[in-house]
């Protein structure tokens, strides 16, 4: 009897320091932008670092954010419940978490610039999930979307209601051989960023909703 395929929800990262925050990048290996190249994508926000007061501002966000968030964090350690503040691990790549953030670093033609757009949760509808997946025996990677008819908290509850009949759809698919490696980004919230490296030398930043979903899909793929 066939298993079924191991899926992850994945998405494209976004950064966690206060200079790219919530941002992203699509970079060739000259650190060129790459975003307005990459076929058939729909137009986005146009990434750019923060600047002083920008940097400033999210911290004080932060700062507020965390303090009415406190009693909630103290309430459900008491009734013992998983809810924590996100934590993030140590930096690793200055040039790539906070003076930059690419979650695509491809060439003309390489595999990184194939990845589908529904990736970028500031692309797509709110309602869509993608999840990623490797199926057996012909070990294919593949990139699934459906529409979710609920859609929660990014870290609580990352889609959680059921799958509208008729939307799922494949989006990208790619042979289990091509990919070289997957590391985990511990530089992220809830340590959940995974970087995926291809044969040919391109990569991409994704991220899952749990340290431990990064942990198996790098187990997994890499």
């Amino acid at each position: 009897m066939d298993r079924e395929p191991e899926c992850h929800r994945v998405e494209f990262a976004s950064g966690s320091a206060a200079s790219v925050e919530n941002r992203r990048s699509f970079r060739d290996h000259e650190r060129n932008d790459i975003e307005p190249d990459l076929p058939g994508w729909p137009p986005g926000q146009p990434f750019a670092v923060r600047g002083f007061f920008g940097k400033l501002g999210r911290h004080v966000h932060t700062v507020v954010t965390t303090l009415l968030m406190l009693p909630l964090y103290i309430i459900a350690g008491a009734l013992g419940s998983p809810a924590s503040p996100d934590k993030r691990g140590r930096l690793e790549e200055r040039e790539n978490e906070v003076d930059d953030f690419p979650v695509i670093w491809a060439g003309v033609g390489e595999t990184a610039r194939t990845l589908p757009w529904q990736l970028d949760p500031s692309r797509r509808s709110w309602r869509m999930v993608t999840e990623l997946e490797l199926t057996e025996p012909d070990g294919l990677v593949r990139i699934t979307s459906y529409e979710d008819t609920a859609r929660g908290s990014r870290f609580l509850a990352w889609g959680g209601g059921e799958k509208v009949p008729g939307s799922e759809a494949v989006l990208w698919t790619l042979p289990r051989k091509e990919i070289v490696g997957v590391e985990t980004k511990r530089f992220s919230m809830a340590e959940s960023d995974f970087k995926i490296s291809f044969r040919d030398g391109s990569w991409a930043r994704l991220t899952t909703n749990s340290s431990d979903g990064a942990r198996r899909i790098a187990a997994l793929l890499g």
